[in-house]
């Protein structure tokens, strides 16, 4: 467990909001593998409810599991925390005050879906002894998706969308007018929805932090053209350049 020296009470460590902020958020600094009897909910001002809405049922799915899948409930309760304090206040806000503007909305929908996913699949590990080690899987990738997140508010101080910029190539030339999907990574297989960037190629998407595969589809007569996926590292820059190669 973390806590303040002697005669330090209110310090604010490098990565803690001060005790000020813990209290008023409702979450507690547990161990991460605390019972599910301990959860509470993150409360914020409502400009940031969606955000702690979301903070609070990543929390509560790593609570869930702190008996039957400890390293993944401590991977998900330590990103958590740290997702926290980036999120509902900023990471170079020394003030321990809510954090003024919230993250963008694509952020927070994708952190929901994160959520949901988390409790989904947590229920499973937890009923379902067959499928146990899959669903373990599952919730590290989201743990490392989160780690993702929270480096990137380190370097930018809080939550923030980076613009994935794709464009395409065919024998080393520009070939416009390609289709982009997309759909988060997650090296447990687990199956994330496919999306498209809002214009054809060239074209750009501001996208939350993360690892994502991206491939272009184009229809040439009756005939639905496909390029090989490649994987993005969406975070820690303003902009990641994606060329892909078409056939």
């Amino acid at each position: 467990m973390l806590r303040a020296g002697s005669g330090q009470s209110g310090k604010v460590y490098r990565w803690l909001p001060s005790v000020r902020f813990w209290a008023r958020a409702g979450l507690l600094l547990l161990p991460a593998a605390a019972t599910l009897s301990f959860a509470q909910t993150i409360t914020a001002p409502p400009r940031l409810e969606p955000t702690a809405n979301a903070l609070s049922g990543l929390q509560k799915c790593g609570q869930s599991v702190s008996r039957t899948a400890p390293k993944a409930s401590r991977q998900l309760l330590d990103a958590t925390n740290l997702l926290t304090r980036g999120l509902l206040v900023g990471w170079n806000n020394p003030s321990g005050e809510f954090a003024a503007v919230p993250p963008p909305k694509d952020y927070v929908q994708a952190l929901q879906q994160e959520a949901d996913w988390c409790l989904k699949v947590a229920n499973v590990l937890n009923n379902d002894p067959a499928k146990k080690e899959a669903a373990e899987h599952v919730l590290e990738s989201i743990a490392n998706d989160l780690r993702i997140k929270v480096e990137d508010c380190r370097s930018w101080g809080m939550g923030r969308l980076v613009t994935v910029l794709a464009s395409t190539l065919k024998n080393g030339k520009p070939d416009p007018g390609w289709t982009v999907m997309y759909k988060w990574v997650s090296v447990s297989g687990l199956n994330s929805a496919e999306l498209s960037f809002p214009q054809e190629t060239p074209s750009s998407k501001q996208l939350p932090p993360g690892l994502y595969s991206i491939y272009v589809t184009k229809q040439v007569g009756n005939t639905m053209q496909k390029s090989e996926a490649k994987t993005v590292s969406a975070f820690q820059k303003d902009k990641v350049q994606c060329e892909i190669a078409v056939p």
